[in-house]
């Protein structure tokens, strides 16, 4: 057998009665599409893909799985269809099938919501306590789930004691108040669901694998402690093989306090990766189950370490198999360079654009299935394409058009690939796309179908020259230079990037957008005193919410950021800057660097200058508006798809 690369993350893994392939599970995500026609269900995620994948095992969502059936109990007879055909597609690389099983009360007929206490819910809305008969109800009900799921031939369950379900509304003593055998020690606030557990155990019996999902801390002010949660862990060792640990509230409807815990379950690229293994190295020393960690599990090789090290048994993937759900198979290859890094933006996870455009940074065929194949077919007229800008949109034109048959001719200005990303070499917020910048590279430099031409600055007549058949521009933007008096005495963002190590003193940041938080936010984390200046009332207005709760939260914790916001600059000088605050008043602030960062301006007009050239000549990326890696994508994949 050839060696493997990776060979712990790949070697078989026993839960129970039961042997995983390899030690790869993926989440539960969404609603399961069991074909790759459907892509409209509402916060949907494949699992055709992912399936196809080869991961050890396989998740999805029980209440998903009833929306893929279209009832509300997925194994009543006219659901049993579509619920086997998605059960097939699970284990149809040799998965094995594991289904989520949610812990929470039974619908309440008065509509009021269920909490251990007569408190507010986490929506903060009033609520009523679960009476003794109401909890048994919903132990009773996991019971029955777990049961069918068996019976139907899932190969093993996943109860979900994390996030806002009962396990950890009884384990917070703030909302969990009770009196009774529920409430009060921490033995109490266990109990519901040691009890279900111990139901679930002796229903399944002993051979049928059973895995549970935490949360090693809630993040919200109501949480209890990871002491707690390991004690709770101790006393549910004899009932469950196998601990998945995850973080932090995952509040769909809850208020601001509630939502800014999701960037915790679903961290944002502030957070570092493995953001839970810590706690499973502290669980693989006091229990003897198995451990398994989620929460910004990106790359095989941190996932071999974890696992290598003894800190885990496995790894769970969730939005870095939504980025490549093919990251299994390639890791088994050893081509962890062809991975499709997952940038953590947040922009799969619905909450975060509120609808307005959930998809993935970097895989356009997510959610969109119908339009988007897993191998685009080679075209029957290949054309001549002359791609102007290597950025993250010209590549991934470049890299559609040549997997179409075409020949590609890409032009660079500078002497190497990635255009404005390439900042991320000076940032370590930006790891992820700096992994992603350099995918792009590596992709493009191992196709023979692309000729890179660097240090070319394009212009009509080299392009003319050329005589290509289609002619696609993606020249980018530049950073605009406000019209302040004394503008000389600064620099942008933009081109203070690859001198931060040089900067000294103190800095003043001019701008709020996510260019200028994010440099305000990197220099103070390296020790300057920082003073932003903001014209407008809110802060990365164009980053989506979960990435502006989470670059919120690192800002208000730097003790060397101060963030003022509704001011007017008035006058850049040599020592400082002079500007109206809030209130009216005119300040001089004394700096030792001032940055602008009032935003970018497409370069439409040397765009425009390329027209007439080839009728097949087509603008996309920052050039056409300006905008962020999940716009790039899509405009060059799309254009480059269709030539």
């Amino acid at each position: 057998m050839k060696e493997l690369k990776y060979p712990h993350l790949f070697e078989p893994l026993r839960i129970n009665s039961v042997m995983a392939t390899n030690r790869i599970m993926t989440s539960p995500m969404g609603v399961p599409k069991a074909t790759i026609i459907s892509t409209t269900n509402y916060g949907g995620v494949s699992i055709y893909d992912r399936s196809y994948g080869g991961a050890g095992v396989m998740t999805i969502n029980y209440q998903a799985l009833s929306t893929a059936s279209g009832y509300p109990k997925p194994f009543e007879k006219y659901a049993r269809d579509a619920s086997r055909e998605v059960l097939t597609v699970l284990t149809q690389a040799g998965s094995l099938s594991n289904i989520q099983l949610f812990f929470f009360p039974p619908m309440a007929a008065d509509g009021i919501s269920r909490m251990p206490s007569d408190t507010l819910d986490i929506r903060g809305n009033q609520a009523k306590a679960l009476t003794r008969e109401e909890i048994r109800a919903a132990q009773q009900r996991l019971v029955d789930n777990a049961l069918e799921c068996k019976n139907f031939g899932f190969d093993m369950i996943m109860l979900h004691f994390a996030h806002d379900s009962q396990t950890s509304l009884f384990l917070s003593p703030v909302w969990n108040q009770r009196t009774d055998e529920y409430g009060g020690s921490l033995e109490n606030r266990c109990r519901i669901t040691v009890e279900a557990a111990r139901m679930v155990r002796e229903a399944v019996g002993p051979d049928y694998p059973v895995m549970m999902r935490i949360s090693r801390n809630l993040w919200v002010p109501e949480t209890y402690s990871e002491d707690d949660m390991v004690y709770l862990i101790k006393q549910l060792e004899p009932y469950i093989d196998l601990v998945n640990v995850s973080y932090s509230m995952d509040c769909y409807g809850g208020t601001i306090d509630k939502y800014e815990a999701n960037v915790h379950m679903s961290t944002i690229s502030f957070e570092p990766h493995l953001y839970n293994l810590d706690f499973c190295a502290r669980l693989k020393k006091e229990v003897k189950m198995l451990v398994v960690p989620i929460g910004a599990v990106l790359t095989p090789d941190e996932a071999e370490k974890a696992i290598a090290d003894g800190k885990c048994d496995a790894v769970m993937l969730g939005r870095a198999m939504v980025a490549d759900p093919l990251w299994p198979r390639k890791a088994l290859e050893g081509r962890d360079q062809d991975i499709v890094p997952c940038l953590r933006c947040g922009h799969c996870y619905h909450i975060a654009t509120e609808h307005n455009n959930v998809q993935c940074s970097v895989n356009p065929r997510f959610r969109r299935e119908n339009r988007v194949p897993m191998k685009l077919e080679k075209t029957g007229n290949p054309l001549k394409v002359v791609i102007i800008g290597g950025g993250p949109a010209g590549c991934k034109a470049a890299l559609t058009a040549s997997e179409r048959g075409h020949k590609v001719i890409l032009l660079e200005k500078e002497n190497c690939l990635g255009g404005q990303i390439n900042v991320s070499d000076f940032d370590e917020s930006k790891q992820d796309l700096r992994r992603y910048r350099d995918y792009l590279r590596y992709q493009v430099a191992k196709d023979k179908n692309i000729e890179v031409r660097f240090n070319v600055r394009a212009d009509r007549k080299y392009v003319e020259e050329l005589n290509p058949d289609a002619l696609i521009i993606a020249i980018g933007a530049r950073p605009i230079t406000p019209a302040y008096p004394g503008v000389e005495n600064s620099t942008t963002a933009y081109d203070i990037y690859p001198h931060l190590d040089e900067i000294k003193g103190k800095v003043i940041v001019i701008g709020g957008g996510t260019i200028g938080c994010e440099i305000a936010l990197e220099l103070s984390e390296r020790g300057h005193q920082v003073h932003q200046l903001v014209r407008s009332g809110q802060l990365a207005k164009t980053g989506n919410w979960l990435y502006r709760l989470a670059l919120g939260q690192h800002m208000r914790a730097s003790k060397n950021l101060t963030t003022e916001l509704r001011t007017t600059v008035k006058e850049i000088r040599k020592d400082g800057v002079v500007y109206e605050n809030e209130q009216g008043k005119e300040v001089f602030l004394p700096a030792d660097t001032v940055i602008t960062a009032v935003g970018m301006q497409a370069n439409k007009e040397e765009a425009f200058d390329f027209y007439g050239i080839t009728p097949r000549t087509y603008m996309i990326g920052d050039c056409k508006a300006v905008n962020k890696v999940i716009e790039a994508t899509s405009d060059g994949y799309f254009i480059a798809a269709n030539l």
